[in-house]
């Protein structure tokens, strides 16, 4: 007896000795990141800060994610004209599914492909062409170019200081399309 308890003892001590007081992963295997105690969003927070210089309240706000919902918090879009862009947006996602476009960024029916299209698809594409239609109507009443400023600064994320009225004009048609109140909204 005594000499199978020797050999259990022999047998817990194989191998490198546990590390205790580490970070660690999921899976157990020890974390390598830097900072990896700390929470995932005050990362975000300090990217914000030092990337978009979004000061530490606004960074908590997930607005601050977006190029339009950093003008939403510094104040050169209304919250009703950020709802539209944002419901222009929930729409051209919805469309591009409905479409099967390869690089949306999620597919339908569980990610299977070529399946006939249901009535969600056929309504998604119907409010695309009547958003399509209104953008459309702002475009010939407007001198500047609204569907590159929707393109760049909503679809693609990308700030560009010379689009801001482009973007303020197509965002109140966008407002008047999906009948938001146009009046500042106390949130």
């Amino acid at each position: 007896m005594a000499k199978a308890a020797s050999k259990a003892e022999r047998r817990r001590k194989r191998g490198r000795p546990i590390k205790q007081d580490v970070a660690r992963t999921d899976s157990g295997r020890i974390s390598r990141a830097a900072n990896a105690n700390e929470p995932p969003d005050k990362v975000a927070k300090e990217a914000r800060m030092r990337l978009h210089g979004v000061s530490k309240e606004d960074a908590s706000q997930p607005e601050a994610g977006t190029v339009i919902g950093r003008m939403k918090l510094s104040g050169e879009l209304s919250k009703a004209q950020y709802d539209g862009l944002i419901r222009y947006s929930m729409t051209r996602e919805r469309y591009m599914i409905a479409m099967g476009v390869p690089d949306s960024l999620r597919t339908r029916a569980g990610g299977v492909m070529n399946v006939a299209p249901d009535e969600s698809d056929i309504g998604a594409v119907e409010a695309w062409g009547r958003v399509h239609n209104a953008v459309s109507e702002a475009q010939r009443q407007s001198n500047g170019n609204l569907v590159a400023a929707l393109n760049f600064m909503v679809t693609r994320d990308e700030y560009y200081p010379h689009m801001v009225g482009d973007l303020r004009v197509v965002s109140n048609a966008l407002v008047r399309h999906y009948g938001i109140d146009a009046r500042e909204q106390i949130t």
